[in-house]
């Protein structure tokens, strides 16, 4: 790519989100409102065996287009694929991995439609959406499988009976009321007996859904000297209906769902720094936890102890002091957030740097107290009816009570001029930007006052 002024808009902005190492990586592609599709291009019903080759179909192409895919798993309109856990396909980018499996599988889908459907015509064009998924183990990627699976019977064996309902005369309303509240050994009945089926004798493809994988057949290669058939092992993609929950078929296949070796080198993989995006204001919020029992323990002021916010206003000062991209903070209670500039490049905008650490708490600890302030919780009274209950009741006006309590606290910079003496001239004066604290309303009037505090810088200066 040739450089060039605007080029800063792919540099700052675009930012690629890498899944962690050492994770089977899942792609789990579904098809978006199939319901209709299926109906405009008359799908039968419950199983449309053509549509079901058509998607193995698919994810047959997938395995071969991508060879890190170990293996697949797919029913009616949806398919997993699981990648080799130690892939660095597209660096693990989630958006590179999600986009081209999706982008593949429709395209080929579309590609592959007349193969399935030769005396019925493409009416609208099919899409599909899909989301990555990252599982720890073995166990948790092979569980994933059988989840997928068992969600394929259960489904399956409502879809045969709600069909057979709806064909024998009854409306879609009275099928699925008929099979409220029913078991998977009901449903065995229902088919049995109103009907003549035995589920068990239903293809399997319907029953297990697909499975998609490079089986080692043994082939022949050529022949020796006498004759005699030379074989060789080789991986052919295979599509297969069968169990895949019970341990058998994975006891059968080892070589499918390898687990890497562990090598040390690989844990720095795990050190994954997201960016914040650029000329965004970032916002810091510090809240403290269980500080209810916190206060309860160290007998604070109820409602508000002022020490206790003193020293919170001193801390965020403090925090300012050492971090200049602050450029606002403001707090309450036992909270306080953050104002970073928008250009701001602390850190290198790295997120994991940004929490910040509450140290600058113990420094002052001779002079203040900690606190979380008790919240008045009188659920579904409006303002107006607690001022009405403090005055009644208590004689409380609450707009004489202390604007620290009733408004928050902002630390921010101001300017402040200061007298200087220097040798042989008169006095002179000087500029200093000091942190201050403030209680007060942030309305227009206060931002007015104070254009200098969230000025945007040049996003090109």
């Amino acid at each position: 790519m040739a450089n060039s002024e605007y080029e800063y808009v792919k540099r700052e902005f675009e930012f690629d989100s890498h899944l962690p190492p050492s994770n089977w990586i899942v792609v789990r592609i579904d098809g978006c409102h199939f319901h209709r599709f299926s109906k405009i291009h008359t799908f039968e019903k419950p199983n449309d065996e053509r549509a079901l080759r058509l998607m193995n179909a698919c994810a047959t192409s997938m395995l071969e287009k991508f060879p890190d895919i170990v293996f697949a798993y797919g029913v009616s309109d949806e398919y997993s694929f699981v990648f080799r856990e130690e892939t660095e396909f597209y660096q693990r980018r989630e958006s590179k991995i999600l986009s081209l499996c999706v982008s593949y599988f429709t395209s080929v889908y579309v590609m592959k439609w007349k193969d399935f459907f030769p005396n019925n015509e493409l009416k609208e064009p099919p899409y599909f959406d899909g989301r990555v998924v990252c599982y720890p183990n073995l166990k948790t990627i092979r569980d994933y499988l059988a989840w997928r699976q068992v969600d394929c019977h259960i489904n399956n064996q409502y879809n045969t009976c709600f069909w057979s309902l709806v064909k024998s005369g009854k409306t879609e309303k009275e099928a699925q009321q008929a099979l409220k509240g029913t078991f998977s050994k009901d449903k065995n009945e229902l088919l049995s007996q109103q009907f003549q089926i035995n589920y068990d004798d239903e293809p399997a493809i319907f029953r297990k859904g697909s499975c998609v994988y490079r089986d080692k057949v043994e082939t022949m290669v050529k022949t020796d000297r006498c004759g005699n058939p030379i074989k060789r092992t080789r991986l052919v993609i295979t599509n297969a209906n069968v169990d895949i929950i019970g341990p058998e078929f994975w006891e059968n296949h080892q070589y499918i769902l390898r687990e890497e070796k562990c090598r040390y080198e690989n844990v720095k993989k795990f050190d994954i720094n997201h960016r914040l995006p650029p000329c965004n204001w970032t916002v810091v919020r510090i809240n403290f936890c269980k500080f209810e029992q916190f206060s309860l323990i160290h007998s604070f002021d109820k409602p508000n102890d002022e020490a206790a916010l003193r020293l919170m206003n001193a801390s965020a000062s403090l925090m300012m002091e050492s971090f200049p991209d602050i450029v606002f903070g403001y707090g309450f209670s036992n909270e306080y957030s953050f104002v970073f500039q928008d250009k701001t490049e602390l850190y290198q905008r790295q997120e994991s740097h940004r929490t910040l650490r509450q140290n600058f708490y113990v420094t002052q600890n001779k002079r203040y107290f900690v606190i979380i302030c008790h919240r008045d919780k009188q659920n579904g009274t409006l303002s107006k009816d607690k001022n009405e209950l403090l005055f009644q009741q208590f004689h409380l006006n609450y707009n004489n009570e202390p604007a620290m309590f009733r408004k928050g606290s902002c630390t921010y910079r101001q300017k402040v001029e200061e007298s200087a003496a220097a040798e042989g001239r008169e006095n002179t004066t000087r500029e200093r930007w000091d942190v201050i604290v403030a209680h007060v309303d942030m309305g227009t009037e206060f931002w007015r006052k104070h254009p200098y505090i969230l000025r945007k810088l040049d996003l090109l200066g």
